[in-house]
């Protein structure tokens, strides 16, 4: 039977795909290792066949935070519990320029226990050939905000959840520390503001702190 692949951002039913694409050239954090895919082998003939391998950060285009990468003995990617990264969640569109503070959180009204992600201007750099270091990102009161409302899993539509200049990473140890997952890379380009259910599976990678993701939601 042939089947119809979606490009990220397009509705498949009723869901959406909210990954970015990994590909040679998507946008990475200055300092890590460039996505590449290189092919090993090639289909030539009988008893051949194409096998690729990719080098890459764990932290590569939409992906998972494990505790584990700012929190010592955290929980690594293979830890992480399944239905936190999976269920209701609510798209919190902050239209204004800069970042994401306790009041943005206060005003969406978040059903207590939705997965929060959060749409905002940043999306737009992702059409940027290179790393901009002027992204939103949130600030400590709305971390401490979203924790305090019990917000298992926060998302990010670019690359951090923290400042490029935030030094100590706050919003990362205030969010890991709690045990509040973190998904960063999300393309929300598509997905209105409102509740939506939400899956983000990370690959299973005993010891490590961070894992790309295919990511979807659909309307509730």
């Amino acid at each position: 039977m042939r089947v119809s692949l979606n490009e990220p951002g397009d509705c498949m039913g009723n869901w959406i795909d909210i990954t970015r694409t990994l590909k040679p050239g998507i946008v990475h954090w200055p300092g890590d290792l460039a996505f590449e895919l290189r092919r090993v082998a090639t289909l030539t003939g009988p008893s051949t066949a194409n096998l690729s391998e990719i080098h890459t950060n764990v932290h590569a285009g939409t992906h998972v935070d494990a505790p584990l990468h700012y929190i010592d003995g955290g929980m690594d990617v293979a830890s992480l519990p399944l239905e936190r990264l999976c269920g209701p969640a609510t798209v919190v569109d902050v239209a204004q320029e800069g970042d994401v503070t306790a009041e943005d959180i206060h005003r969406a009204s978040i059903p207590p226990g939705d997965r929060v992600l959060l749409r905002t201007t940043s999306g737009r750099l992702w059409s940027k050939s290179t790393f901009d270091q002027q992204f939103f990102a949130l600030t400590a009161d709305a971390a401490c905000l979203l924790v305090e409302i019990g917000t298992p899993l926060v998302g990010v539509d670019y690359l951090s959840v923290d400042r490029f200049d935030a030094g100590d990473a706050p919003v990362h140890r205030i969010l890991l520390g709690a045990g509040v997952i973190i998904l960063e890379g999300l393309d929300l380009d598509t997905a209105p503001a409102g509740r939506y259910e939400l899956i983000a599976l990370p690959m299973k990678i005993a010891g490590a702190d961070g894992s790309p993701i295919r990511a979807m939601i659909r309307t509730k």
